[in-house]
């Protein structure tokens, strides 16, 4: 049940925050995000790292409710909202970081994820690379509003 909350709260703020004028470019900052997600899992439960629990429907280990809701949808939000200015960028991606970290205690707390042979620190510093990685792609393939205004 926790999974398929993180989907119906991820979607509901999706709704809330979306632009549908650019939805064809930022759906693909959502599956990118969805992508980065389910690599990250995948890697993480094969070591026996972490591991998930309560699980409805599972995509590569991972939680399908999870997968579809906060990776997709955060991942439109970032690419409709990526900032021109590179300290903004930096500033969302600690944001985004923060909101993340928040999340994953949560579900710690509440049993649905569990650390084998991990740590806060390493989600921090993976969440981080991600966003970064995630900043770049949107750069190039001008998946941000602003980078399309005028085409």
């Amino acid at each position: 049940m926790p999974w398929m909350i993180t989907f119906i709260v991820s979607w509901i703020i999706l709704f809330l925050l979306i632009d549908w004028r650019y939805i064809k470019y930022t759906v693909w900052g959502g599956l990118l995000a969805l992508s980065f997600q389910l690599v990250v899992d995948e890697i993480a439960i094969a070591l026996n790292l972490y591991d998930f629990s309560n699980v409805e429907i599972k995509i590569l280990n991972s939680s399908l409710f999870f997968t579809l809701g906060a990776p997709f949808c955060v991942g439109i939000l970032y690419a409709q909202t990526y900032p021109r200015n590179n300290i903004l960028r930096l500033i969302n991606v600690f944001v985004l970081t923060a909101l993340f970290f928040i999340m994953e205690y949560s579900l710690i707390y509440i049993g649905a994820l569990k650390y084998l042979h991990w740590r806060y620190v390493y989600s921090l510093i993976v969440d981080v690379a991600v966003l970064l990685a995630l900043g770049n792609l949107i750069t190039i393939f001008r998946l941000s509003p602003w980078m399309r205004r005028g085409k």
